[in-house]
């Protein structure tokens, strides 16, 4: 055997009863004009009906499918359905414009429009004369039960490494079901023909032209906490905002936050009115911690007609992939932690991108972003502590510069702090006051056991202590480029490994 396929009957003779669907397959391809392709639709009827008279029904429904789309390439046959609106929600009105055209001189009647999503049928009963646009405009409404068009898997709470999925027949699906498709029924000849079309959006961009995007379906009202993560570092209360967008038209109601009993909120609720679609507004909250170390789910919540809301919108758009919107939950984490503050000022220097600044402002540190002129020496020794951003020994053209002044800085008494570099493009060799090796070494397991290696090092106790408990909650790998070969300068402080794997010990360096 040459090929995977050798030896195996992928022909019309495995199909019983299938003689004469073979021999009119065979008289289309003899008989086939690229310049006149209309001219193969009769025989391509014949063959469809053919197709009815075979046994096993699952060929009939699966080669039927092929011959309909075979007979609208060969017609020049194009349906499109679309709209000018973005987003639709429950019980509302979708304008949507049904059109068709048909490029041959094969007569063919357009019958009826069906849509599954509402359930309503409409007779259209127009013929398709050739290079003539047919357009008829439909106003379907929606239920109140339809489905958001939130990517299937992420509709339920995701488990460690799995998403929860329902319906089993989505599995495996790259993407949604057609979130608002038309089913046109059309004659040609003597049958009856069904073609499948998805409702898009449909714009004019003044650069790239015409667009057609996904419709999408989504509550009437979004509300997005500012932070992912809030974080109190002491008892004290801190104002947090939520900014809330009507949808698809005007909004009234009352949005109200909810966590545990533990943790108090202030008002209680906070009037919502917005006038129009995408218009928003912003409420502000004041949420007073527990006196005791406490981590809970925070929820936004917006009350509209008696029904409650509580989702977030987050819009991702790429040539590539095209524009698409998250509705994930409208919630936050909230962390009561006991927090001991040393110092107040910190220099921040970005790298490839993190949430380090935010974190360290939630905690009530000051954090400056620096940036060329500003990270000299004597310029430095105002900040507490300098952070270097995640790889920014790989994604800072300038930081074999900056080294020097680091350096001194340091001596000086200053703290540096350089969070993980990969080993490709390090823009200096020297990546810290003593000689260090990175290696390509990782622990995926966000689970696994870290070592304290050295712990009554001042750094794990001061100001806070650190112990085995801060590593829990790991939303990704422990590490990885650890360094794998360092100078007697450095104490080696964490160790961790994957399962079956040698131990890495330069998870955390300090030297002095």
């Amino acid at each position: 055997k040459d090929a995977l396929f050798d030896g195996i009957d992928t022909t019309w003779t495995r199909v019983p009863t299938s003689e004469a669907i073979a021999e009119k397959v065979k008289q289309l391809l003899a008989t086939f004009a690229p310049a006149d392709p209309a001219a193969s639709v009769p025989k391509l009827l014949e063959l469809r009906k053919e197709l009815s008279n075979i046994d096993r029904k699952d060929w009939f429904i699966a080669k039927t499918g092929e011959i309909d789309v075979l007979i609208a390439a060969c017609l020049g046959l194009n349906i499109e359905s679309s709209t000018m609106s973005a987003t639709v929600s429950a019980g509302q009105t979708l304008p949507i414009k049904l059109e068709a055209i048909n490029r041959s001189n094969v007569p063919v009647q357009l019958v009826e429009a069906s849509i599954p999503v509402t359930g309503q049928n409409l007779r259209l009963d127009a013929p398709l004369p050739q290079d003539q646009f047919v357009a008829k405009d439909l106003t379907p409404a929606l239920g109140k039960d339809v489905t958001y068009t939130q990517p299937y898997w992420l509709r339920k709470p995701a488990a460690l490494g799995t998403f929860t999925v329902d319906d089993q027949k989505l599995i495996g699906l790259a993407e949604n079901p057609l979130a608002f498709p038309v089913e046109v029924f059309l004659r040609v000849g003597d049958q009856d023909l069904r073609y499948l079309v998805d409702t898009k959006y449909r714009s004019v961009d003044p650069i790239i032209g015409e667009v057609r995007q996904n419709l999408v379906i989504a509550p009437p009202v979004f509300a997005n906490l500012q932070n992912a993560v809030f974080v109190f570092g002491d008892d004290k209360p801190k104002t947090i905002q939520v900014r809330v967008t009507a949808s698809t038209d005007a909004v009234r109601g009352q949005l109200r936050l909810e966590a545990p009993k533990e943790w108090r909120i202030e008002p209680a609720s906070v009037p919502i009115d917005l006038p129009a679609a995408e218009n928003e507004s912003f409420a502000t909250f004041t949420i007073h911690p527990p006196s005791n170390a406490n981590d809970a789910t925070l929820r936004a919540i917006v009350n509209v007609d008696g029904h409650d809301y509580s989702f977030a919108r987050e819009r991702i758009s790429y040539q590539h992939i095209g524009a698409h919107t998250l509705m994930p939950p409208a919630e936050a984490k909230i962390i009561r932690a006991d927090i001991k503050k040393k110092g107040e000022l910190i220099g921040y220097i970005p790298g490839a991108g993190d949430d380090i600044p935010q974190s360290l402002q939630q905690i009530g540190y000051d954090v400056k972003l620096l940036d060329g002129p500003e990270i000299k020496a004597e310029n430095l020794k105002r900040f507490d502590a300098v952070v270097l951003g995640i790889r920014a020994y790989n994604t800072q053209n300038r930081i074999a510069a900056w080294q020097a002044e680091l350096l001194e800085y340091v001596k000086a008494g200053g703290v540096v702090v350089a969070q993980y570099n990969t080993t490709a493009d390090l823009k200096t060799k020297q990546i810290g006051p003593f000689p260090l090796e990175i290696s390509r070494d990782r622990v995926t397991d966000e689970n696994a056991e870290v070592r304290i290696l050295a712990p009554d090092h001042p750094l794990l106790n001061t100001p806070n202590k650190i112990t085995a408990t801060d590593f829990k909650g790991w939303v990704q790998e422990r590490g990885l480029y650890f360094p794998n070969k360092w100078d007697a300068n450095w104490t080696a402080l964490l160790s961790c490994n994957d399962p079956g794997e040698k131990a890495l010990d330069g998870g955390l360096l300090v030297a002095k």
